[in-house]
């Protein structure tokens, strides 16, 4: 019986092409953020990147050296790599569903597989279609897991908890104490995963350890963020939220209903 690539991840390890698409997306949210960063004239520390023994690296660790003169500046540098790399992630998604997955370039996975993420399984059910049922094993061009897994580690760096970019959209957007309820929670929740996750349980670590703050005081914090990039702020929050929550549909064929269509 065919197996599910997460039930054998060994089987990713010798995808040189695989491993370039996750240091792409890795690369290009950190240089959005330094970019940004410098066009407003904050500096930013070295990035350090935390290791990841399924995709190489979550992410990375990047210190604000300088002070930051108000939440809008903290808002677009926070916002700007997670965007991009969502963007960048949900392009080459898109592209790996529409690339062959034939004549030995193709990965085989169980439909389940598409139940873990709401963002994923909902574009697989688009454009698979009937092909995506329960129990079926879909062959996928290794390009459509590689940029999952740059899209999770977007969402994961998105958690509105510490200092992850995340965290520092909610501080940006709804202030400090918002920020720290938010925080707390998102923390009690990844703990209460961590029982049956162990990723989750990595970032509790991290996060209690090395990200939980505070973030360090800005030169003014009065002034709120322009409704534009509030919106992108909360735009990254929610892709991160389509990314991490799962798929809670069964994947059904579509012709049993249309007869339900008015």
């Amino acid at each position: 019986m065919s197996r599910s690539v997460f039930d054998n991840p060994d089987s990713l390890k010798d995808g040189l092409s695989g491993a370039l698409v996750t240091a792409v997306a890795l690369g290009v949210h950190e240089i959005t953020h330094i970019l940004v960063a410098r066009s407003a004239g904050v500096k930013l520390g070295v990035p350090y990147f935390v290791p990841s023994w399924q995709i190489g690296s979550f992410g990375a660790i990047t210190r604000i050296l300088s002070i930051v003169p108000d939440r809008e500046v903290l808002l677009k540098i926070a916002a700007a790599g997670p965007f991009v790399g969502f963007s960048l992630g949900l392009v080459l998604l898109i592209l790996g569903f529409y690339l062959p997955s034939t004549d030995g370039l193709g990965i085989v996975v169980d439909a389940s597989v598409f139940h873990k993420s709401f963002l994923v399984g909902g574009l697989a059910k688009l454009l698979f279609g009937d092909v995506l049922k329960e129990g079926a094993m879909i062959t996928v061009n290794p390009l459509v897991i590689w940029a999952w897994a740059g899209l999770l580690i977007n969402a994961i760096n998105s958690i509105p908890a510490g200092e992850l970019d995340g965290g520092r959209i909610s501080s940006a957007i709804w202030g400090r104490k918002a920020a720290y309820r938010l925080s707390a929670a998102c923390i009690v929740l990844l703990g209460l995963l961590s029982l049956q996750d162990d990723v989750a349980f990595y970032w509790v670590v991290l996060i209690f350890f090395l990200q939980r703050g505070p973030i360090a005081p800005l030169a003014e914090e009065i002034s709120e963020p322009d409704n534009k990039y509030v919106a992108l702020g909360i735009l990254v929050l929610v892709m991160s939220l389509l990314v991490c929550l799962p798929y809670p549909l069964p994947f059904h064929n579509w012709s049993n209903y249309k007869y339900l269509v008015i």
